[in-house]
């Protein structure tokens, strides 16, 4: 009883509290997907989602923006990753042990994905501790990503290169997701060649 009577009196008078706040009409214009770069004579200068992805995600929330950044760094790793595919079927190794302790040389890797499966777990550790670095680099980096608002790409020779980035990052995951399915699944990607 003593308790209930405690939260009656802090509650306050209903005239003494202040009303609800009601949200202020907005005179901004929203920007909608079509503004943001990446559109481009490819696909008529709209965008290009038939599968409606971008649906599940609203352009201008935060998860976009999350999305965004998350296409860029992935295609920043991808076109890496497609090099270092390309020049490793090509017969290209760094010269001398990667695992001097198991006897075991760059050259004696095999190609493809049973490449990591070959790579000493001590390795593995040390490629994933360099991502992990990396990413935190990114994510310690002031202003935040998820906090400085959509990326831009802004004009001139930074925005055109900006755009390539962007453009040659899609491009490379495509390549890289070709490589793999090629090399995991024979006959699955037509222009590959076989030896893959």
């Amino acid at each position: 009883m003593l308790l209930s009577t405690f939260s009656v009196s802090f509650q306050g008078p209903a005239s003494l509290r202040a009303p609800a706040a009601q949200p202020a009409a907005s005179s901004v214009r929203m920007a909608s997907i079509e503004d943001l770069p990446g559109a481009g004579p490819e696909t008529g200068g709209k965008v290009w989602d038939p599968l409606k992805l971008a649906d599940l995600v609203p352009y201008g929330s935060e998860n976009f923006e999350w999305m965004r950044t998350a296409e860029i760094k992935h295609g920043r790793t991808c076109m890496i990753a497609s090099v270092g595919y390309l020049i490793s079927e090509a017969g290209i190794t760094f010269p001398g042990y990667l695992s001097k302790s198991q006897d075991l040389l760059f050259s004696a890797l095999p190609k493809g994905p049973e490449a990591w499966a070959a790579v000493p777990m001590a390795g593995k550790v040390q490629i994933l501790v360099a991502c992990g670095l990396i990413e935190l680099a990114t994510e310690v980096k002031k202003p935040h990503y998820l906090n400085a608002g959509m990326p831009t790409f802004g004009e001139g020779r930074k925005g055109r290169g900006r755009m390539a980035e962007l453009k040659n990052g899609r491009l490379a995951m495509i390549a890289v997701a070709s490589f793999y399915a090629g090399t995991t699944i024979p006959g699955s990607v037509p222009m590959l060649p076989g030896t893959w």
